[in-house]
């Protein structure tokens, strides 16, 4: 398929609802909205129906030599695993990548998978930690990559980066409702769906 073909624009076009709605709009992450209005964020649609990290790794090798890259995210239109499988794909790709580097040299980029399915339920909102999966909710099945130096820099003077960013997120969420947020990641699956149905 090629770049220009319907269902890559179609994915990219719902994952932009999803970033600048959901991710952007809510203020899920810190650095989010700077990225993407710079063009830090390098997107990439794989359209296989079965999870294959060669696609990934590539794309990770391909952002890695641009440092003007800080975030990638690796979508997945046609691929219908479950949750649990799709976690376990990530952790493959995490571990390819890590194998095919030198024991000293450390991975570019750190991965995090999303999926249609996570946090549906509203006792995943119950609290910061369990917030994560609930935040984690995209129309496509989805891994972000973020660069380790930007983490790195962010973490430089002892902050936990991970327990402020959830602290933050839950009283974002809070302040809003997790129902609010349910309505706005359902309302784009909606459109999801009915996109990808007419290709």
């Amino acid at each position: 398929m090629t770049a220009a073909s319907p269902l890559i624009a179609e994915t990219l076009r719902v994952n932009a609802r999803y970033v600048e709605e959901v991710v952007i709009g809510w203020g899920l992450c810190p650095w989010a909205a700077q990225a993407w209005r710079a063009g830090a964020v390098a997107r990439r649609v794989l359209v296989d129906p079965a999870p294959e990290a060669g696609g990934v790794l590539a794309f990770i090798d391909e952002i890695a030599v641009d440092p003007r890259i800080a975030i990638g995210f690796a979508i997945f239109p046609r691929l219908a695993v479950e949750e649990a499988a799709f976690w376990s794909f990530a952790e493959r790709v995490r571990r390819a990548d890590r194998a095919r580097r030198m024991p000293e040299a450390a991975t570019p980029f750190l991965l995090a998978a999303f999926h249609p399915r996570s946090g549906e339920s509203a006792a995943s909102a119950s609290d910061a930690g369990a917030l994560v999966s609930f935040i984690r909710r995209t129309p496509d099945p989805m891994l972000q990559l973020v660069r380790a130096t930007l983490l790195e820099a962010l973490a430089r003077d002892g902050r936990d980066v991970s327990t402020e960013i959830g602290r933050a997120n839950f009283a974002a969420v809070g302040a809003r409702t997790p129902a609010a947020l349910d309505a706005a990641v359902r309302d784009i699956r909606r459109d999801r769906d009915a996109s990808y149905a007419r290709l």
